[in-house]
């Protein structure tokens, strides 16, 4: 079993450092060549199958690597990113002040704060137990193409750490985490958040690395 988690490229969100969330916001131009990039880099691996949040920034870049591979791609809800519900679209920096705010007054932990209408990390933590499930019964080569909240909580869960620890990992936009299921069934990490194969894509594009959600 091995795994590839890709962060979808970047959007114009991205860039103004908004929170996105369940926002559908497309790929911008520098967004599709790093898809097309990252597309390149899957060719001639084996992949089976591409699962991909059905957010369309996620789709977008899930369909650069099927046109690159041939693997049957599809979509999943509970891929997709941490609802910030009324908080979508606000700036990353005023979003993160009004986190802690809401963490102290409700005596929780960041990754417990929920917004008005949205999702905790350990609401998404939970969403993705049957994804979770689905991938502990299966031997293929699964590229997982969604968000960086939650390649986060999916690295958390197959390295068996706990939620809090997703305060560690960031995710470029398009950055692929690479993994492999040994016998005794643990998870060996092969490679994190490597975006080498956007070297052409930033000299195309002058395209950013993102790590905003």
């Amino acid at each position: 079993m091995r795994l590839y988690l890709v962060r979808h490229g970047q959007t114009s969100w991205n860039v103004d450092g908004k929170a996105q969330g369940h926002t559908d916001i497309s790929l911008d131009d520098s967004g599709l060549a790093q898809a097309y990039a990252v597309g390149e880099a899957f060719r001639g691996i084996e992949i089976d199958r591409i699962v991909s949040s059905d957010l369309q920034r996620a789709f977008q870049t899930a369909e650069a690597i099927q046109a690159a591979t041939n693997a049957p791609a599809e979509r999943r809800r509970d891929l997709r990113e941490r609802s910030f519900g009324d908080w979508e679209g606000m700036d990353f920096r005023d979003l993160a002040a009004t986190q802690i705010e809401l963490g102290l007054q409700q005596g929780v932990s960041f990754t417990e704060v929920r917004p008005p209408n949205g999702e905790s990390f350990a609401d998404v933590w939970t969403r993705l137990d049957p994804f979770m499930d689905a991938i502990e019964e299966s031997d293929e080569r699964i590229a997982v193409v969604t968000h960086g909240g939650t390649c986060a909580v999916l690295l958390a869960r197959l390295m068996r750490a706990n939620v809090d620890s997703i305060r560690s990992f960031r995710f470029g936009n398009t950055a692929v985490t690479e993994l492999e299921r040994r016998a005794d069934g643990f998870y060996l990490l092969v490679r994190y958040a490597d975006t080498s194969h956007l070297a052409d894509a930033r000299a195309l594009t002058g395209s950013v690395d993102g790590s905003r959600r």
